[in-house]
Parts: C-alpha cells; structure tokens; sequence
C-alpha cells in the first residue's frame, strides 16, 4: 500500500451506530404492515441511493406489493426515534482513530451518502471535533454508491491521488464505489445479528438478499474502527 496521505470517512453504520437505529425503523415499518424482514435485508439495502433501496425493495418483494409506503414508513420512523433520542451514538475507537490519523497530518474527508443538512445535524449531536478536511455529502454529488463519483470528489478537492487515499466503509455499496474509484478500502460492517426479524409477514420475501460476498472478499475487513486503527499504526504509519 501506498503511503496514505487521505483517510476518507463513510458516516452512516461506519462513524455513528445510525446501522442500528435504521434497522430498527425496518422493524418498526415490517411490524406495521406485516413484511418479513431480517438483517440480510438491511446489508443488502444499505448505503444506496434513496432511489435504489426503493428498486432493491421491489427486487426483494415484488413489484405489486406497496414497497413505496413501506419505505416511507422506515424514513418516517427513523425521525421518530431521532427525536425521542436526540443521539445517532459514535462507533467505538472512531476519535481514537482520528486523533491517531491527525497526529500523522494525514487529511481526513467525510464521504457520505446523507445530506448536507444531516451531516451537520449528527455533528451537533455527537459534538463531533473540527477534525475534518472536507466533507462531501450525497447532495453534493449527482451520482450516488455504488457510482465512485463522492469518493472522486473527496480527492480532488484536497488534491490527493486515489491510490494514496483509503476508503472506510460499512457498506458493499460503498466498498463497489471505492473499487470502482481505484481507491483501496477497508470493510468494517455493522454487526446487527442481536436484533431480531421480522418473520411469517403477509408479505415475504421473494428473493434472498444477493449480498455479493465475492466484493466483500477482495477487501481487507476489520471487526471495530479501534482494529483499523492499530492495524494502521503498526503496518502503515510505523513505515516513515
């Protein structure tokens, strides 16, 4: 590996628990209109477009079943628990791994789905430090992941190569992005397997979530943000 000079950041599943709380709202939504629904629903959904998870639900479903609602349901119960909250939750080891990054001047961006507006909202939440070079949000770009474009954006606003940045993502949305932008990526998934599903709904599943473990294997995968930062500091930083 080259030597890293740009550490760029998903938010969603990667820096805050949002993983959990979105997988919640689809519990919350399944209940409410009786669809089965399970993790492997959530990974194969996650860190797409708003548009695609729509497509992906119709994919799993069937397009003769109200998908649409369905979606508007998790979205809609997905503010519900942000405001009962008032917390999206940091990943463990993520200020670890900032400061360690930091005190290597290496550049640090924000590459993340969600807009603008809800960046700076999860920040506030969590009272995130001023330690990031850029941040670049779904509505700033005009194509989404698994399209490389946000990860492009990142390098070229703080003038870094793509093969001397790296990529953190919880998604394979995002880890197909990355790839496609020649950028390396670690995979550091959320772990949903203690929450329960959603089973014997009126409306099943009509296909099995393809979770395209072929993309997952070519990337290097790490437990927790704390694994990424050790793993940094004696393979990578301890270089120069």
């Amino acid at each position: 590996m080259e030597k890293i000079k740009l550490v760029i950041f998903d938010m969603d599943g990667l820096m805050f628990e949002t993983g959990r709380l979105a997988y919640r709202a689809y519990l919350s939504a399944a209940e409410e209109y009786d669809f089965e629904v399970c993790q492997d629903v959530y990974y194969y959904l996650t860190g797409k477009t708003e548009a695609d998870i729509r497509r992906g639900m119709q994919e799993l479903y069937g397009s003769t079943v109200p998908t649409d609602r369905w979606r508007e349901a998790m979205n809609r119960q997905k503010e519900v628990i942000l405001a009962e909250e008032k917390r999206v939750f940091k990943k463990p080891g993520l200020l670890e791994l900032l400061e360690a990054l930091k005190k290597q001047d290496c550049l640090i961006a924000v590459a993340s789905s969600s807009s603008k507006e809800k960046i700076k909202a999860y920040f506030e939440m969590e009272q995130m430090p001023d330690w990031f070079d850029t941040v670049v949000s779904g509505d700033q770009v005009r194509n989404g992941k698994p399209d490389p474009e946000i990860f492009l954006t990142a390098c070229q606003q703080l003038g870094v190569k793509p093969e001397a940045a790296l990529v953190l993502e919880d998604s394979l949305a995002g880890i197909k992005a990355a790839k496609q932008a020649e950028i390396p990526a670690f995979l550091i998934a959320d772990d949903l397997s203690a929450l329960p599903v959603k089973k014997n709904g009126k409306y099943p599943l009509l296909k099995q979530p393809k979770l395209e473990q072929e993309v997952a294997a070519q990337v290097k995968t790490f437990s927790d943000l704390t694994e990424v930062r050790d793993w940094l500091v004696v393979n990578h930083f301890s270089w120069h």
